[in-house]
């Protein structure tokens, strides 16, 4: 791997671990804090809405700055976030360190994005950020277990230290490994907005919340789908949060590998499919213990299949508008995981079994694919265009 890919990618490793260990430790930040579970449920909800507010100030106070610059002051936002909820005392404390520890999350995989883009060779952009969110799917499949054991054997606060760390590195990286790069072209503020006008950014930020909501309205069940229905052992279900691991990792391999050969708008199309199948399919086989942890595993993986092809899109359609774009993606995103927990549980809580969660799942899933093949057809149009004037 490239050596700046290498910075980037262990940016995504430390925000995937700051993003989703707090929900394997929420018990233990809970007992410490001595505040309930829906109280630390909060600070879940605070650090995704700090994401969205992230977002926002970039465009507004940062758009000037050379990117490498923005770089090296979202990942000093992502150091001092980290580094102020291992010193959170009480529950307000830790609400203001999660909701500034989330501030930088949209902007870096957006400035990252960006990057990844203007240094990779051409025909490999989308290959590269693959790469680069490949950091991602190793904090779910090493990063976030290993921060729930800590909790248990240690604290809950050394797996933010280990955020703070790997944030720490990941500065001295880029400050050595990316060459300065100068901002975007500013066209003033109203421009960042423009591209909303047009159809095709609203269907990949549609495709990107529909579709990631559809995997998280099964995949904020799963401990009770495998255990309840599939007669997974409770002493077997780290194994399985693995495996889903270890899934989104091939998935991000396997979509930076084709990249090369397929289209982005194809290939995200064809991930939402495969994904979208599988939860139809979980719904039928929840009670059969391998295939319905194989088509977990086959689902995750199709979530980080389509995320670089989905990053790329939103930045090819977003023209002047590039920084808000790339941001926009992870809200969506955020937004589409918090959206999908709540749909997910709606058919639990009014009395069906936990496998019913896969109906609100499959149609968010499908409505994404949906929105991803309008993509694709409106690309294969363009390029269509384009052909017959050359």
């Amino acid at each position: 791997m490239k050596k700046h890919l290498i910075a980037l990618s262990l940016g995504t490793l430390a925000l995937g671990i700051a993003e989703f260990c707090m929900m394997s430790i929420l018990s233990g930040v809970a007992a410490d804090l001595n505040v309930s579970i829906p109280q630390a449920g909060h600070f879940v909800s605070a650090y995704a809405s700090g994401v969205c507010i992230g977002a926002l100030l970039m465009v507004i106070f940062a758009r000037n700055l050379g990117l490498k610059t923005l770089l090296l002051l979202i990942v000093g936002f992502i150091f001092f976030g980290n580094a102020l909820t291992v010193f959170a005392f009480d529950y307000w404390s830790m609400l203001g360190a999660r909701l500034i520890a989330g501030l930088p999350h949209g902007a870096y995989f957006g400035v990252g994005a960006i990057v990844a883009t203007q240094l990779a060779k051409k025909g490999e952009a989308s290959k590269d950020v693959c790469l680069m969110v490949a950091g991602m799917t190793v904090a779910n499949l090493i990063g976030v277990p290993l921060g729930s054991f800590l909790s248990w054997a240690v604290t809950w606060r050394l797996a933010f230290m280990i955020v703070a760390t790997v944030a720490a590195l990941v500065f001295i990286g880029i400050k050595i490994w990316i060459p300065a790069l100068p901002a975007l072209p500013d066209h003033g503020f109203s421009a960042q907005f423009r591209f909303l006008t047009h159809l095709t950014p609203w269907l990949v930020l549609g495709a990107i919340g529909f579709g990631n909501g559809g995997f998280f309205a099964y995949y904020s069940y799963v401990n009770p789908i495998m255990e309840n229905l599939a007669s997974v052992p409770a002493s077997l279900m780290s194994a399985v949060i693995t495996l889903a691991g270890f899934g989104m990792v091939c998935g991000n391999l396997l979509a930076a590998k084709l990249s090369r050969r397929v289209g982005n708008a194809a290939l995200a199309c064809l991930g939402q499919a495969v994904l979208c199948c599988s939860l139809i399919l979980l719904f039928f086989s929840a009670q059969l213990t391998w295939i319905a942890i194989a088509l977990t595993v086959i689902a995750a993986g199709c979530v980080f299949f389509i995320s670089g092809p989905e990053q790329v899109l939103i930045l090819q359609n977003a023209k002047e508008g590039q920084l808000l774009a790339a941001a926009m993606g992870q809200v969506a995103f955020n937004f589409g995981n918090a959206v999908g927990a709540w749909l997910g549980g709606l058919p639990i809580e009014s009395g069906y079994q936990e496998n019913w969660s896969c109906v609100p799942a499959s149609v968010l899933a499908g409505i994404g694919f949906l929105l991803l093949f309008a993509t694709w057809k409106i690309h294969s149009a363009k390029s269509a265009e384009k052909e017959q004037a050359q």
